[in-house]
């Protein structure tokens, strides 16, 4: 009877075929690398540059080389990474996932025999490269809302470790 009663109320609802909801697949980050071709993406506003001196293991630097793609709603960011170029920069920029924010890029240089000289990276980078983090850009933010060196790398190496799953040892 209350099928009867809404189908009167609402004809265009009755009979209609039931399709399950399908979640779209989550990003699978052993598929390959993360381009964001499709995301709508906006500059860091206030750029503000400082350099950063971390060594990186080479999961590290294959998870950060890789980047993340957002598979809900409640996720809260994404990343992205260009290069490394020919002289071994790689840059790799982090959006906030709603917005299309970037918050902050992660400068990383890979060393090895062909590379730049190696200046002191301690840990195995890919095929037996070293690899660090150079320097990190972040959104400097309003007057009200100054964002320090500080508070960038605290956010970067959260992000990194949280979402990337990086260890940043």
């Amino acid at each position: 009877m209350l099928s009867s009663i809404f189908g009167s109320l609402f004809p265009s609802m009755k009979n209609q075929p039931t399709t399950p909801v399908i979640d779209p697949p989550a990003a699978d980050e052993s598929a390959g690398r993360i381009t964001g071709s499709t995301w709508d993406v906006h500059p860091i506003s206030q750029p503000v540059t400082a350099p950063w001196h971390r060594d990186l293991s080479g999961e590290d630097f294959a998870k950060l080389y890789r980047g993340y793609q957002p598979s809900a709603m409640e996720d809260r960011w994404m990343c992205r990474s260009d290069g490394p170029d020919e002289r071994g920069n790689m840059v790799v920029h982090v959006y906030r996932s709603w917005t299309g924010h970037e918050q902050f890029q992660i400068r990383v240089e890979v060393r090895g025999s062909h590379g730049p000289a190696d200046r002191g990276a301690e840990t195995d980078g890919v095929d037996g490269q070293k690899a660090a983090i150079t320097e990190i850009t972040w959104d400097e933010g309003g007057e009200d809302t100054k964002v320090s060196e500080e508070d960038a790398k605290n956010l970067a190496t959260m992000v990194c470790k949280g979402v990337l799953k990086c260890e940043l040892a």
